[in-house]
């Protein structure tokens, strides 16, 4: 899916515009957080919705931090080139 403004929320109807949101993962043994991530917020619910490449790289930062068992990963979300 690609981001863009102004689509009908499939949950209430509502419109939508592109923002920054933040993603956060308990992993049982440590919690990753992803900040910064663009991301289609409903503006009357605040439901949100992340682009394909932009979930596949938030599962990549998931599985790093789960490979070092990190404790505490706090990540400013970029966009691979």
């Amino acid at each position: 899916m690609k981001l863009v403004d102004d689509f009908l929320c499939p949950s209430c109807g509502g419109q939508t515009q592109v923002d920054k949101t933040t993603y956060t993962v308990d992993l049982g043994s440590g919690v990753v957080v992803v900040r910064r991530i663009p991301a289609a917020i409903c503006t009357r619910c605040g439901d949100e919705w992340l682009g394909d490449e932009t979930v596949q790289e938030l599962e990549g930062i998931v599985e790093d931090a789960k490979k070092r068992r990190s404790q505490t990963e706090i990540v400013d979300y970029k966009a691979s080139p």
